[in-house]
């Protein structure tokens, strides 16, 4: 059985399609199958990606489409030599992470890659690493003071606005939240238990089986965090489900307003070219500061790994075991 180009070009834009031996499979269960089963093909056609995170398959879908409409407006096979080509062309414009999640994505759709094929790609991702550490700029720190900035500003004013923002910080930097996911947040999602509170975050990196993650942070009763939530709660609550709006209230804030609302209000307290993920990594530093684990540590912040979370880390003494100043002299 073999596709027109047409539908095979339809499949490729909704990024569902399988290649090379997969594709060749999943024909042959279509033949066997026949119309009255058509349906289990297609979920079984779709099983690579519904195996992994929301947010992960997601981008993977993307990057297999960006990759597979290259390859059809070349003329090229939908094979590891195209794949080869493409990456080549795209390290000249993006960096490694971005190379590395586009030969993720391949594989899924893919039944595997040769030896030399892996071993070129690893070189690729390796030589553009190298690269990278010869023109990367500093990293921004965000810190606990910083928040504390951002929260007593808000606590000076009047101004539901600045609620809003310094909530954003004070969640995303102690819960290590993403963009997408402060998106997300909604306000049955956070549920006081004493001096704690959960964080219900529906789509996670780390959340293989889609049932959503929880993120326990410390919440003092009449702290500026408890009374910041409880006047944006009492100014918008009742009117959007999620907990970061717009002023209105008419609709929730998109991850790239959140993002840009955190670079905004980053800047006023002088951390110029600071971006929210800068809460994400500060949270995590100041955790490890606080001497806990770096399993501890992943599982609030939701990392699929350690190795994930390591690339996060400064080195400081307390993760080394030293809880006392070291004397510069010695």
């Amino acid at each position: 059985m073999t596709r027109k180009r047409g539908v095979q070009e339809t499949h490729f834009q909704q990024n569902i399609f399988p290649e090379g031996k997969k594709q060749q499979f999943i024909e042959e269960l279509r033949t066997i199958a026949g119309t009255e089963l058509s349906h289990v093909v297609d979920f079984l056609e779709d099983a690579p990606y519904g195996s992994k995170a929301f947010s992960t398959a997601k981008a993977y879908k993307t990057e297999n489409s960006k990759r597979a409409q290259w390859t059809i407006k070349r003329n090229l096979p939908q094979n590891e030599s195209s794949l080869l080509l493409y990456l080549g062309e795209k390290a000249r414009t993006i960096g490694s992470s971005a190379l590395g999640k586009i030969a993720a994505a391949y594989r899924v759709t893919n039944d595997g890659m040769s030896g030399i094929a892996s071993s070129l790609i690893s070189d690729l991702l390796k030589w553009t690493r190298r690269t990278e550490i010869d023109f990367r700029k500093p990293k921004v720190e965000v810190t606990i003071a910083d928040v504390k900035k951002i929260t007593d500003m808000a606590m000076s004013s009047n101004d539901p606005a600045a609620d809003r923002d310094a909530l954003l910080a004070i969640l995303s930097f102690h819960a290590m939240l993403r963009a997408s996911e402060a998106a997300d947040l909604r306000w049955d999602g956070i549920t006081r238990r004493g001096n704690t509170i959960e964080l219900k975050v529906d789509k996670a990196k780390n959340d293989q089986m889609a049932l959503g993650r929880s993120s326990f942070i410390e919440y003092t009763p009449g702290s500026d965090a408890d009374i910041l939530m409880c006047k944006w709660r009492l100014a918008n609550g009742e009117k959007c489900s999620y907990v970061f709006s717009n002023l209105a209230g008419t609709e929730k804030l998109s991850a790239p307003s959140i993002s840009a609302l955190a670079s905004r209000m980053l800047k006023k307290i002088g951390k110029e070219g600071a971006t929210h993920h800068c809460f994400r990594r500060g949270g995590a530093n100041h955790l490890r500061e606080l001497g806990l684990s770096l399993e501890q540590v992943a599982a609030r912040g939701r990392w699929r790994s350690i190795g994930g979370l390591q690339r996060y880390l400064k080195d400081v003494p307390t993760t080394q075991g030293v809880f006392q100043e070291v004397d510069d002299h010695n």
